[in-house]
Parts: structure tokens; C-alpha cells; sequence
């Protein structure tokens, strides 16, 4: 279980049509941007550079946990409202493992329109009901663990990757133990969204 978060910055191709998206409409610094399973699944380092240039990608190597680092191509390396971060299953970088997206400001939305900073009751609401994440305090902390069933779960090969901080000291939901969105422990840390992303089937980035 690597947790490189990915950056899903899901742009808006269809899924069995690889061509990149309006470069106009993507490169508008106001625009909110749609990161969705299907849109992402087919996206190649290829049609990222026809669609936003290659001067707007970077490779960068990110800290991981437990001391390891991950290499990722950055989409708007400069700009903290478009920043999407791509780690690809495959050399060539033909089709993404993962992609996420963190950074107060952003301006990606993810399935059922899940953004930056959302609180955790925003999250149950998308999902339709309460899930489980990890205890907050070690290097897997405020990842969600299971959806239980609900909308932002595995669809179609594609998993939503969701990292919460907790905004006041999380007494009682800390370590390496599942928790319940809605337990009232849980609520009184106030947590909210600093990352989410993607993970597509076969990665364990």
C-alpha cells in the first residue's frame, strides 16, 4: 500500500477518445476544472503536451511515505490553482496510474464535485453516507480507508483517493486503526480536504 497520491486532474476527454480537451477553456485561470475517472483513464503524456504545451509539464521527484520518493509529471508546476500531478503505469507514459491534486486554492473538483478544503461532512454528502478513514498521526494518516458501498466508491477500475487533516487536536482518532466519518470524536477534529486524486486498477501508487 505506496501511498504517492496522484494527482487527478482530470481534464475533459471522453474515455474511448484521446483527444485532449479546449486549450482555451483549460488554460483559463478562473475556470473550474473537472478531474473524473473516465475522462482521465486514457490520458497519455502525448496528449497532455498537445493540449496545454510541453513548456507546462515538469518532472518532479515527490517525497513518499515511510522515507521512499516517486517520480511525477506536473501539470502548471507554477501555478497552485491548475497544479496536477501524474505518476504513469508505464514507461512510455501512455495511460496514468494515479493523478492528484492538493493545495489550498485549487481549482480542480473531483466525482460528485468533491474540492479542496471540503469538511468531512461535505465528503459523507458526495458519498451518500459515512465511510472510514485512518487514524490521524503517522504517515497514512487521514487517507480513507473504505467507502462502504457508497457513490465515491471503485467504479470501473478507478478508485477516489481522499486525505483529510484534522484542523483541531484528533483525540481518540489517532494511529493505525480505521474510524468512522461520523463518530463523534471524528467531527470535533474538524477535519478537511488537503489532497484527493485517482488511483486507477493494477497500481499501488
Amino acid at each position: 500500500m505506496k501511498r504517492a497520491l496522484f494527482a487527478i486532474a482530470a481534464f475533459a476527454l471522453a474515455a474511448c477518445d484521446p483527444a485532449p480537451p479546449n486549450t482555451e477553456e483549460a488554460a483559463s485561470a478562473d475556470t473550474e476544472l473537472s478531474l473524473l475517472c473516465d475522462a482521465f483513464a486514457h490520458v497519455s503524456f502525448d496528449a497532455l503536451a498537445a493540449a496545454y504545451g510541453a513548456d507546462n509539464l515538469r518532472e518532479e521527484t515527490m517525497p513518499g511515505p515511510e522515507g521512499e520518493s516517486y517520480t511525477v509529471t506536473v501539470l502548471y508546476p507554477g501555478d497552485t490553482a491548475r497544479r496536477l500531478e501524474i505518476v504513469w503505469a508505464d514507461d512510455a507514459k501512455t495511460a496514468p496510474a494515479s493523478v492528484t491534486v492538493s493545495g489550498e486554492g485549487s481549482l480542480w473538483r473531483g466525482p460528485h464535485n468533491i474540492a479542496i478544503g471540503d469538511d468531512i461532512a461535505r465528503v459523507e454528502a458526495a458519498n451518500g453516507g459515512p465511510f472510514r478513514l485512518w487514524g490521524f498521526g503517522w504517515d497514512y494518516g487521514g487517507w480513507v480507508s473504505e467507502w462502504n458501498g457508497g457513490q465515491l466508491g471503485d467504479q470501473n477500475n478507478c478508485r477516489v483517493r481522499v486525505h483529510f487533516e484534522a484542523a483541531n487536536e484528533p483525540t481518540g482518532v489517532l494511529g493505525d486503526s480505521e474510524f468512522a466519518s461520523d463518530l463523534p470524536a471524528m467531527r470535533a477534529a474538524a477535519p478537511a480536504v488537503t489532497e484527493f486524486g485517482l488511483m486507477f486498477a493494477g497500481s499501488d501508487q
